[in-house]
């Protein structure tokens, strides 16, 4: 079975280290968040009141990277689209493939958009 074609988003400069920038991408509001070495894309959306996750702050948390959602400060963990703090079995973000290339950033073109 082939994979999924990546797409070329930006260039990893237009990402400021832990801070979210906004993609309109297949009709939703993706965050993408450089972490240095590697990127994460998460739907732009908090599942308790749709807060703007793209605003939030990054840090760690309970050993993962998380991004606190700006309106009522809940952490959402950025690999998995779990809400971390208040720990819930809710619903979860929707998280998407994305990589760095030679300087390139990269989602994967026919990501699946079930939420995890």
């Amino acid at each position: 079975m082939s994979s999924s074609p990546w797409i070329a988003i930006t260039v990893i400069e237009n990402l400021p280290l832990k801070e979210g920038r906004t993609l309109h991408w297949k009709g939703l509001d993706i965050a993408l968040f450089n972490l240095g070495t590697r990127v994460v894309a998460v739907e732009n959306k908090c599942p308790h009141m749709d807060g703007p996750l793209v605003d939030g702050i990054v840090s760690t948390f309970e050993g993962r990277i998380t991004v606190t959602c700006p309106l009522h400060t809940r952490r959402i963990c950025l690999e998995s689209g779990q809400t971390l703090k208040p720990a819930t079995d809710g619903p979860c973000v929707r998280t998407f493939p994305a990589k760095i290339v030679d300087g390139l950033v990269l989602l994967q073109e026919n990501t699946t958009l079930d939420v995890i």
